[in-house]
């Protein structure tokens, strides 16, 4: 993927991620916030288009930092997302094309973007009042989430509860 612009981080999540969490994520702090909440907005394959603004300051992402770093990561993110979600209504063929094919009008950018605004939300709720709570909070959800214990996520049935022991 060509990255030609800065990524902007607009809206209020984005600002309390990075003031917040800027300590934990002391090395590149808008590149990292930017990939972990990418990866939780397509792991719940929920998108925000136009976040929440209060009138703070524009944050980014400088291209240089993601051409540096990204190693085809994007690519990759871009990828699971546009063959898996279901927030776009796309034929098979079209998923393909978009996600394998050379050239495309599709703004892959912008498209990551929503997916990392819901991203920044769900993150910013595990924001503790410390820096060691808020990384125990991040650490216990990132956890529960790869042990398939994230009931966001992988709800339970009335078949998988049991009621009294039976």
């Amino acid at each position: 993927m060509v990255i030609t612009n800065d990524i902007l981080l607009r809206g209020t999540a984005w600002n309390i991620a990075i003031s917040e969490l800027g300590d934990i994520f002391s090395t590149r702090t808008h590149y990292s916030l930017f990939m972990l909440s990418l990866s939780i907005g397509i792991m719940y394959d929920k998108r925000i288009e136009s976040p929440v603004e209060n009138g703070e300051d524009v944050k980014s992402v400088p291209r240089n930092v993601l051409n540096n770093n990204d190693n085809g990561k994007l690519d990759f993110y871009f990828q699971a997302a546009i063959l898996s979600t279901q927030t776009e209504d796309l034929t098979e063929e079209k998923r393909l094309e978009l996600a394998f094919g050379e050239k495309t009008d599709f703004n892959k950018i912008t498209f990551l973007l929503s997916f990392a605004n819901f991203g920044v939300e769900k993150l910013v709720e595990k924001i503790g009042t410390t820096p060691i709570e808020s990384m125990e909070n991040i650490k216990n959800f990132m956890v529960s989430t790869v042990e398939g214990q994230n009931f966001d996520i992988d709800e339970l049935s009335i078949e998988d509860v049991d009621f009294f022991g039976e």
